[in-house]
């Protein structure tokens, strides 16, 4: 009782013990998290609304290529290749006669 007189008269803080800090901070941590569990639950009520950003949809195109635009591709991919070859073979030869390589 004097000890407690005695803190209010010159206004010092009885000293904490580890276990009672430990607790106090339990404490208000639970109140943190019943206090954010009520906000949830009482904003649940009220939903934000949603952005939803309206784009144009993309057409699905089919996964199957006829034979006749698959035989076109090839062959135009070919006409490139027999192309950049013959430009390849020219400066080939371009380079031999620069050179003088028989």
């Amino acid at each position: 009782m004097i000890k407690q007189l005695m803190y209010k008269w010159f206004g010092i803080e009885p000293i904490p013990c580890a276990t009672c800090e430990v607790l106090r901070e339990q404490l208000t941590n639970s109140e943190r998290e019943r206090r954010e569990l009520l906000t949830k639950l009482l904003d649940k009520g009220n939903p934000e609304p949603l952005n939803i950003e309206h784009e144009r949809p993309i057409p699905i195109t089919p996964q199957f290529v006829p034979w006749r635009v698959k035989q076109q591709m090839l062959e135009a991919e070919d006409r490139k290749k027999s192309q950049l070859m013959k430009e390849k073979a020219q400066e080939i030869e371009e380079l031999e006669k620069e050179l003088e390589i028989k």
